[in-house]
């Protein structure tokens, strides 16, 4: 079937507290980009600078029970650069990248054995600065007949449950 590829790139700095997101269509069309920034009661996408999506914890563990994964789509190509500072403590620094590196490694280890994904990853060290970044980018393909199943399936749910909302509000 004809995959759809799909673009993610995603940055963190944890100074500003926030997780920057953009995913492409094919690497070229733009589909969702904004920010993530956490909220007293949850996670808070920020889509445009006056529009943001709420998503409360409560919700987002209860969509966890409902989430199934598929076959329908598979990851291609991972890449990903975590930036350590340690201008205040650089021996721990090290530390950190050195156990950073060879977590990475096992981890690339076990996913390679298991799949033909193309992984790389780099763990750097500046002593010049403090805090800590990561940048992921990440090409995933889905198969496109379940994502219009997946696609078709939301779109009767949201009929069905628009039908049940008028038959209760008739019945008032």
């Amino acid at each position: 079937m004809f995959p759809v590829f799909v673009n993610i790139y995603l940055y963190g700095d944890k100074a500003d507290g926030k997780l920057g997101f953009a995913f492409y269509l094919f690497g070229t069309f733009r589909i969702l980009s904004g920010y993530a920034a956490l909220y007293t009661g949850g996670i808070a996408l920020h889509l445009t600078d006056k529009k943001a999506i709420l998503l409360p914890y409560k919700e987002i563990l209860s969509a966890r029970k409902k989430f199934e994964i598929t076959k329908g789509f598979s990851v291609c190509r991972y890449r990903q650069v975590i930036e350590l500072g340690g201008a205040q403590n650089t021996a721990g620094a090290l530390a950190a990248g050195l156990v950073l590196r060879k977590a990475t490694d096992l981890a690339f280890l076990i996913v390679r054995h298991r799949s033909d994904v193309v992984l790389e990853g780099d763990i750097l060290v500046d002593i010049n600065r403090e805090g800590m970044r990561a940048a992921v980018s990440a090409v995933v393909a889905f198969n496109l007949l379940i994502v219009l199943f997946a696609a078709f399936k939301i779109f009767l749910e949201k009929i069905l449950e628009y039908e049940h909302r008028r038959k209760k509000q008739k019945s008032k």
